[in-house]
């Protein structure tokens, strides 16, 4: 895959591995991304989906430099961030962000919200009189008026703290926000508020997402193309409507038919899925002892296929 300059972000091999287990002459690594390769275009929200303990998160740290990589490459805007200079790394640190999973602990309790949105500005050196009609302006873009710049983090319900979390990611005017879950800690009413305020700062201020979520009814809300993890792999990628209404690989069809109707008459319509218990085995495909059509031809690496201009990671599709 070569760079394109019409990606925002690529993502090469990319993978992270843990230490678990260290031996006189032996050491155990988890592996939690594994050589994964995606891309996001300008403008674009790209869903990475997967259940708990997939790498999700561990990707999106990696994407920020919040962790550093094993092996693998990362390019935002054609250059690999580990070759950005000082001064290119403060550029790549003012145009990305990040939105976190909770904002009861992401967002400091000590600090009133004006301050917490002043924060990053005053990190990035923007002139005081600046600063003041940024906060008041981002406090209103993210849907609260000025009476909550002078509340602190306990004073508001976890929608409205979460409205602030976004604002914090978007006060520097960003290219690229990784949103890591950000609806999941939220009433299901709440959810549908952030979710739209997701898409209409995406359209307004021109802002490309990785959105990752282990839902995807909200994955599929809100993103363009939709890449389905499991162990650290990606099992399926491409457009989001194909991948949600004809799941090729597997893992993805679990995913799909593990999700509630959205009417009661249509539950005896569903496919059941029988859940499959197999022994994990080392060299083979990832999904190997949960598949249900998996053959002994599973037990070697699977290929990457391209189907209806999807990729899938499966020998058997």
């Amino acid at each position: 895959m070569e760079v394109s300059s019409k990606n925002l972000l690529e993502v090469k091999n990319l993978s992270k591995r843990y230490l678990i287990k260290k031996q006189l002459f032996k050491k155990e690594f988890f592996s939690a991304v594994d050589k994964v390769s995606f891309y996001i275009k300008t403008h674009e929200t790209v869903g990475l989906v997967g259940e708990s303990g997939s790498g999700k998160s561990t990707i999106g740290k990696l994407i920020l430099k919040l962790i550093p990589k094993d092996e693998g490459e990362i390019y935002f805007k054609g250059k690999e961030i580990y070759s950005f200079s000082k001064e290119e790394e403060k550029k790549f640190r003012r145009e990305t962000s990040i939105v976190f999973q909770d904002p009861r602990t992401s967002l400091n309790p000590r600090f009133k919200i004006y301050e917490i949105l002043e924060e990053p500005l005053i990190v990035h050196k923007i002139p005081k009189e600046e600063r003041k009609k940024r906060v008041v302006q981002t406090i209103k873009d993210a849907g609260l008026d000025e009476t909550f710049l002078d509340r602190y983090p306990s004073d508001l319900s976890g929608g409205q703290r979460q409205r602030v979390a976004i604002a914090r990611a978007i006060i520097l005017e960003p290219d690229l926000i990784v949103a890591d879950e950000p609806t999941s800690a939220l009433d299901v009413s709440v959810q549908l508020q952030i979710i739209n305020l997701i898409n209409r700062l995406k359209k307004e201020k021109k802002i490309s997402f990785l959105f990752i979520s282990h839902d995807l009814n909200v994955v599929g809300l809100l993103s363009e193309r939709i890449i389905v993890l499991y162990k650290g792999k990606i099992m399926e990628a491409g457009d989001g409507k194909k991948v949600i209404k004809n799941p090729l690989h597997p893992y993805t069809k679990l995913l799909i038919s593990s999700l509630p109707p959205d009417h009661p008459s249509k539950r005896k319509k569903l496919d059941y899925i029988p859940e499959v218990y197999r022994e994990e085995i080392k060299g083979g495909c990832v999904f190997y002892s949960r598949c249900p059509i998996a053959q002994d031809i599973c037990k070697k690496e699977p290929p990457v296929k391209t189907i209806d201009n999807r990729e899938v990671y499966c020998h058997i599709v």
